[in-house]
């Protein structure tokens, strides 16, 4: 079972020590929680829901006004026919749009090539940009006291985690499931979303919809349906990293009920250069350190074609990448990568 952690203290005192002790033992067990009295209103949530629902009702033509792949930075449309490398999803059932933290176009990470930052793409609806970027700030701030709350539970001085949440990497995901008539009856095969881990430090996800599950202790796929008036709570990599691994990134997945569905993960993360290390004893067998932004960077470029194939050529650019300051080069059919990062043959 899901434990549900209320967060009415939060706001008064995010390193309230029975908050701590609660928040602790939720992601200790399964790396999953509902959180409930989160201080994120319910208007704002239904702005941003109706937004980005509002934009995946338009046409094919307007949406690919926007793909990702032809966007400046990694923000943008992501269609159907994207597809990553998850072995049990067969069939891509979703479509998405992606925002990260807003920085100028004279941002320096941006313009030494870093994906992960300067303007985000937005799409010309009135309103949308104004919903979709004041939740992504709301659920920024709810993130921040809850890393406070981690801090806490791990025996962490003040800010030692958040102190390295200048310049996040954070992104958000607006992620449309439509109506459809193929519920799977295999659901290794005929997964919505396949089963992953996250990548950055933690998740906060809103749920319209049943579909997410996630791996209870057992190793058993454990149901993690919605819940009014709460988001779910799960470990990301780093966050095992970090513990450790007395928290652990556990795997998740989407299963197609038939049902429309639709969510808003946002996906907490540190700055690009973070060096990510136990802070605490760690278990036997537990991750190795690592830069955030780099191992950000292969993930996401083993989920996103279009970071694999440019130009028309195909690699597999994430069994081939070493990245030495994560500056991913979008260049020409001679060149994936330029800068600091290299591509080995």
């Amino acid at each position: 079972m899901i434990p549900i952690v209320d967060l009415t203290e939060l706001r008064r005192n995010p390193r309230e020590p029975k908050l701590a002790e609660l928040l602790d033992t939720a992601l200790q067990n399964t790396g999953f929680c509902y959180l409930s009295n989160h201080g994120i209103s319910l208007k704002l949530i239904a702005s941003a829901q109706a937004a980005a629902l509002h934009f995946f009702s338009q046409s094919d033509a307007f949406k690919q006004k926007y793909d990702i792949a032809r966007a400046i930075r990694h923000s943008g449309y992501v269609g159907f026919s994207e597809c990553g490398m998850y072995v049990d999803e067969a069939m891509r059932m979703y479509e998405s749009y992606d925002i990260g933290l807003e920085l100028p176009a004279f941002d320096i990470d941006f313009l030494s090539g870093n994906i992960f930052y300067g303007p985000n793409t937005w799409p010309d609806l009135l309103g949308f940009k104004s919903a979709v970027y004041s939740y992504y700030e709301a659920v920024s701030d709810l993130a921040r006291m809850l890393t406070h709350t981690i801090e806490a539970a791990l025996g962490l001085r003040f800010n030692s985690l958040t102190n390295m949440m200048s310049k996040p990497t954070a992104q958000l995901r607006l992620i449309h499931y439509p109506e459809n008539n193929t519920v799977q009856r295999n659901a290794r095969t005929h997964s919505m979303m396949g089963a992953h881990t996250d990548y950055e430090f933690f998740t906060l996800l809103y749920q319209t919809s049943p579909g997410l599950q996630t791996v209870d202790v057992r190793g058993n796929w454990l149901d993690a349906p919605p819940i009014p008036n709460t988001l779910v709570m799960n470990v990301g990599d780093m966050a095992e990293v970090i513990s450790g691994g007395r928290y652990r990134s556990n795997p998740h997945r989407v299963l197609n009920t038939g049902q429309e569905r639709f969510s808003m993960p946002y996906f907490a993360a540190f700055d690009y250069q973070s060096v990510i290390h136990p802070m605490i004893e760690a278990k036997k067998n537990s991750r190795q350190p690592v830069i955030a932004g780099e191992h950000l960077l292969k993930q996401v470029t083993q989920d996103f074609a279009y970071l694999r194939m440019r130009d028309g050529q195909e690699k597999d650019l994430y069994s081939r990448l070493t990245i030495n300051s994560g500056k991913l080069g979008l260049v020409n059919r001679n060149q994936f990568l330029e800068g600091k990062a290299s591509c080995l043959n």
